[in-house]
């Protein structure tokens, strides 16, 4: 069965064969032309947005979103101020979460819709790209095979710019690919738009500018009259000058914000595919179907296969010879290149295609479940904390956070208990948005600050798979380990993942 647009035919359907041995076309389905334009790219990113909303709010806020949260709440000038000292290279989307949650609100939906949309539309784009250069099944089929991966549906509810990152980066190719066909200052200067807000969500999707130009240059070599790489050079200049601020905070501010990568391995590159899909079943499956893809243009495939490939093994590269940069959520902006060709791999027989989504789904379904667990973004449980806080607080209470990751345990219980009572942070002195930084100023005579409250609640980071023991209470209680030991006894602990909460009452 072939579907086709309205068109008129020589033979009648279902006709006999010819008498010289070939056969007629069989029955055709004739699609109103709408539909094959439109939905394509529309029915993936429906789908993908179905997809991305369950379970959207099933997990806490995490230990990266608390900083979201955090930046968002602050005035433009405090935004600007932080990223003097701290995440200098995605202020821009700090300033777009201010904006956003000034109208529609800060609650754990809407703190993440904006991934959520840009997922979907992201999808929406790289099945449009499919059908421009592969024909409408073809980009059905990759829209289709982009929503299985557990990665997107991972960063569609994720309050961070990866998703911006993943729609800038597609629609940019879209955008190139369009004006390499039918080049006007005006689609130039769309795709150079698109670059900069590439850039500006995040500096290392950029990356994908390096199969930009291999498209570019060897376009230009076959046919040096219709492709010009000067063009392109002097609008992506241009379109990256914005940027190269933000270029600048990062390179100056790598050591304190990526201190906490490991050093890079092979077992780190042979992990990958499960890293950057989100299950290894449903990366090695994609890029095995994109390595047996076939297609009269093979220029296109190249070109595809230098975008998936570039920008980790550059990544890989420099973490290597360098302190580390891998992480794997940084190149999210390959998948589209990915299932684009393994979708061409698959178009030419519809029961195949069918099969492999099937297939996808069932050995990505455990990691779509665990990704929409309660603690799955990182960090303690901070909403059963909170829970446990609320329920059990009393007046003149007072709190206190453990030495590790105190911005964030600080962060989390402010979030979570928002507009309602909370224990005082007896040891804050200088808010984090007045200092520019995401940890605030605390006390510097602790034991001082602590004065005589009567009950002090501990809350504290515990790493997977170590529990709070009866021999070490405190540890990562600081100087006041041993002010709670002499003058306070543990009334209660409350366990939750990745997290202790700790009641001390005066002896």
């Amino acid at each position: 069965m072939t579907l086709v647009a309205p068109a008129t035919t020589d033979a009648a359907p279902g006709a006999p064969p010819r008498e010289d041995g070939a056969r007629l076309p069989g029955p055709r389905i004739r699609i109103p032309r709408p539909l094959l334009v439109w939905g394509p790219a529309v029915l993936p990113a429906l789908l993908m947005l179905v997809v991305g909303r369950i379970g959207l709010r099933r997990p806490a806020v995490g230990w990266d979103e608390n900083a979201t949260w955090l930046a968002s709440q602050r005035t433009p000038a405090q935004i600007v101020d932080l990223a003097r000292h701290f995440d200098g290279v995605i202020s821009p989307y700090y300033l777009f979460m201010h904006f956003w949650t000034g109208v529609f609100g800060d609650s754990e939906f809407w703190l993440r819709a904006p991934s959520l949309l840009a997922v979907a539309l992201g999808v929406g784009v790289s099945a449009e790209l499919g059908r421009r250069l592969f024909g409408p099944a073809t980009g059905l089929l990759a829209g289709l095979l982009l929503v299985t991966v557990p990665q997107l549906s991972r960063y569609a509810q994720d309050a961070r710019a990866y998703g911006l990152a993943f729609l800038f980066a597609t629609l940019a190719t879209l955008l190139l690919h369009r004006a390499l066909r039918q080049p006007s200052w005006a689609r130039w200067i769309a795709y150079g738009v698109t670059v900069t807000l590439l850039g500006l969500s995040h500096i290392l999707a950029l990356l994908v500018l390096i199969g930009h130009a291999y498209a570019v240059v060897t376009r230009a070599r076959r046919d040096p009259a219709a492709v010009r790489p000067v063009r392109w050079f002097v609008v992506t200049a241009v379109a990256v000058l914005p940027v190269l601020p933000f270029v600048y905070l990062g390179l100056t501010q790598r050591g304190s914000q990526l201190d906490w990568l490991p050093p890079m391995t092979v077992r780190q590159v042979l992990d990958a595919p499960g890293d950057i899909f989100g299950a290894a079943a449903v990366g090695l499956l994609l890029i095995g179907l994109a390595l047996v893809a076939r297609h009269r243009d093979a220029r296109l495939l190249r070109e595809f296969a230098v975008l998936a490939v570039a920008p980790p093994a550059v990544l890989m590269a420099v973490s290597f010879v360098t302190s580390s940069l891998w992480v794997p959520r940084y190149v999210l902006v390959v998948v589209p290149a990915v299932c684009l060709c393994a979708a061409v791999s698959l178009r030419v027989v519809p029961l195949r295609a069918v099969a492999a989504l099937v297939l996808l789904a069932a050995v990505g379904a455990p990691a779509q479940q665990r990704l929409r667990t309660q603690t799955s973004h990182m960090g303690p449980d901070f909403r059963t904390v909170a829970r446990q806080l609320e329920q059990h607080q009393q007046p003149g209470d007072v709190i206190v956070y453990g030495t590790s990751g105190t911005w964030s345990l600080r962060a989390g219980i402010d979030y979570q208990l928002r507009g309602r009572e909370k224990p005082r942070d007896v040891l804050l002195r200088t808010p984090a948005a007045e200092v520019g930084e995401l940890d605030a100023v605390q006390c510097a005579d602790q034991v001082a600050c602590l004065g005589s409250a009567r009950r002090v609640w501990l809350f504290r980071w515990q790493p997977a798979g170590r529990q709070l023991t009866a021999e070490a209470p405190l540890s990562g209680a600081g100087a006041l380990g041993p002010v709670l030991t002499s003058r306070y006894k543990a009334a209660g602990v409350w366990r939750a993942t990745k997290a202790n909460l700790v009641l001390f009452e005066r002896r």
